[in-house]
């Protein structure tokens, strides 16, 4: 199993590599990924190639036993290439975004991705055979540092080929988008703007002004463009290396379509921070990132980066308490991880990230959190091959939309609407239930799924509608909610009755909404509504629940419609953690599908592996806890887990 950590070897003496990777050696560690950040050292000059010092690196590491991931450096381009070319990106006033940090360049610059080529050909046809490398890292986390969106004349002519090729012709552009409006009409493509200005400034606030189809179409021509620049790197590798790709994804982020990205990759990881100076994230928030990550294509994933100490740029999060690393480590495994990589093995004293503490401080001197990753390595080499091609037993999925979340962000419907937050709260809810659900794209969804939530699911093409009728009629439990079916592919509203498409299968008809922050109850203790009503007329369906003030009182709030074999229900409204819960167990109930009981602040995750299987629980409190398992109780201690085999306790 691949065990690992993250390593510099450029911001050390060359020196002290014997000794750290003696150090990692004995840490049980025997992977290290490398070069991402290298490309100044890389490529001193245009076209000058020094691999010298990255070939010393590797066969020392060797000597000890560890193999390389070797990262493309197109993250971090060296000062000559920005002296000589203009690679920035351009903000929505087209100022540069200038040198000084990372992710400055712009991703359909034709002068940054020629010489993105050239770095990347150079280093594929040095090392491509090479028997130390054992895969390649494309690039690092596209998209961060806000780094998605440029408003630059390359992307302007590019934007305006993209939409030549999708629409064919200005005038089907024009009726498409509605571009009467405002008398927004075109007369070319070229003539099409960037949607840049996304404010009414300064009286109304962040209120976006553009066409919705204008900044909808921009956010895929966005994402599309760094998955184009990944394309060109995974194609030119692959001419030279048969060792697999990766690209390190960011779990929540949502400025790229990561389902499509995830095609041009061999395998998805992805960075895992659950604590530092931006956020302290919820053991719900980061399971359910794993999942996503193993959803993007299906499959288990890596860790490329994972915290292993106290963490920020200008201040630092929490200091992972004891176990809590070992923790973490089980965690990511339940959920489909089959590598991890700590960032980093050694605190830098210098640049950007010298609060961003690794498995050693900057003193080098082993300690507490080295010797806890040690004692974790050793389980890993026992138990390590029961996450190797993994599969995580359930039959219940949430379905995230990328393109959903966005037409959410341009069109917000209310101030405490939020897609991210509302598919979040489904996940919690089957998470504390114990159905362990899965995390993907429409895609997947099947009859091996007994439950399919897709909450919000706003946009829905004539492709959907068949594919969730035949999943339905062939007896799955579908799970909608409000603001689900009222927009088309190009992100404009439905002229249809809601919820448009989907009214069929609700069996239920949206009379009317109400947005207005009032606390409306909603019967069946399913507690209050504070954000969204749909004030439903149920048709074929049945009334679950009505409101129970409000004009409205007495309506239907969630109903469940019976549709061939199967059963869809719509939930009308926002609901309480504990009413969704509530909710969520009465669905599951219905549907026959399977969970785990266990108290919240545990996980109990079922898994088969080679046909053995076993369930993982674990404790992420500071307390024990004692979850019940194989028909006997498990007492976990504080920030503890365990291994119970099928039968075997």
């Amino acid at each position: 199993m691949i065990y690992g950590v993250d390593y510099y070897p450029e911001h050390w003496d060359s020196s002290e590599w014997r000794s750290h990777s003696k150090l990692m050696r004995e840490g049980n560690f025997n992977t290290v990924r490398i070069a991402e950040f290298a490309w100044g050292r890389l490529e001193p000059r245009e076209g000058e190639f020094d691999f010298s010092w990255l070939d010393e690196a590797i066969s020392v590491l060797a000597e000890e036993g560890i193999k390389v991931i070797l990262g493309t450096p197109t993250a971090s381009p060296p000062r000559w290439l920005v002296n000589k070319y203009d690679i920035y990106m351009r903000d929505k006033y087209g100022r540069p975004r200038g040198y000084g940090s990372r992710r400055e360049c712009c991703s359909n610059n034709p002068y940054y991705i020629e010489r993105s080529k050239e770095i990347v050909t150079a280093m594929a046809q040095y090392y491509g055979k090479n028997p130390n490398v054992i895969g390649w890292q494309i690039d690092n986390e596209f998209g961060c540092h806000d780094t998605t969106h440029c408003y630059c004349e390359h992307c302007k002519k590019a934007f305006g080929s993209w939409l030549e090729r999708k629409y064919g012709d200005i005038k089907t552009f024009n009726k498409t988008y509605g571009t009467v409006f405002w008398s927004h009409e075109y007369e070319s493509f070229d003539d099409v703007i960037l949607p840049a200005y996304n404010s009414c400034e300064p009286t109304h606030g962040d209120i976006r002004t553009h066409n919705p189809s204008l900044d909808m179409d921009f956010m895929r021509f966005s994402s599309d463009s760094w998955i184009a620049y990944a394309k060109m790197q995974t194609a030119i590798i692959r001419r030279f290396s048969d060792r697999p790709i990766t690209h390190n994804l960011m779990g929540h982020f949502v400025d790229i379509d990561y389902y499509k990205l995830g095609e041009t990759l061999d395998f998805v990881s992805w960075d895992n921070y659950i604590e530092d100076q931006w956020a302290s994230h919820t053991y719900e928030e980061v399971s359910m990132a794993h999942e996503v990550m193993r959803g993007v294509k299906d499959k288990n994933f890596w860790i490329m980066e994972e915290q292993s100490g106290p963490c920020g740029w200008d201040v630092m999060g929490g200091t992972p308490r004891p176990g809590q690393l070992r923790l973490w480590v089980y965690q990511a495994m339940a959920h489909g991880c089959e590598g991890m990589v700590y960032f980093r093995f050694k605190a830098a004293p210098f640049g950007m990230e010298q609060y961003w503490y690794g498995v050693l401080d900057h003193d080098g001197i082993p300690r507490r959190r080295y010797y806890e990753l040690q004692k974790t390595g050793e389980e890993m080499q026992k138990w390590g091959h029961l996450f190797q091609n993994a599969q995580t037993v359930t039959d219940t999925l949430i379905v995230k939309s990328y393109e959903t979340g966005w037409s959410h962000r341009i069109k917000r419907h209310t101030s405490g609407f939020d897609y991210d937050g509302i598919v979040h709260s489904y996940y919690r809810a089957n998470n504390h239930l114990g159905t362990n659900p899965a995390v993907g794209s429409e895609d997947m969804i099947s009859d091996k799924y007994k439950v399919v939530y897709m909450p919000a699911y706003s946009i829905v093409t004539g492709t959907l509608k068949e594919k969730l009728e035949n999943y339905v009629r062939n007896g799955g439990t579908l799970v909608l909610s409000y603001r689900s079916g009222i927009r088309d592919e190009y992100n404009n509203m439905t002229t249809l009755t809601l919820p448009g498409k989907l009214r069929e299968l609700v069996g239920a008809t949206v009379e009317e909404f109400d947005a207005a922050s009032v606390d409306v109850k909603v019967s069946g203790g399913l507690g209050k509504s504070t954000v969204w009503r749909d004030i439903l007329s149920a048709d074929s369906a049945e009334t679950v629940a009505v409101y129970d003030s409000e004009f409205y009182k007495g309506s239907a709030a969630v109903t469940v419609n019976k549709f061939g074999k199967g059963k869809v229900w719509y939930i009308g409204c926002d609901l309480e953690d504990d009413a969704l819960y509530k909710l969520v167990k009465r669905i599951s109930d219905d549907a026959g599908a399977e969970y785990i009981p266990h108290p919240v602040g545990t996980e109990a995750v079922k898994r088969i592996s080679d046909g053995k299987e076993y369930t993982i629980l674990l404790n992420y409190t500071d307390t024990p806890q004692t979850v019940s398992c194989g028909g006997a109780d498990v007492t976990l201690v504080a920030y503890g887990i365990e291994i119970v085999m099928k039968g075997i306790l």
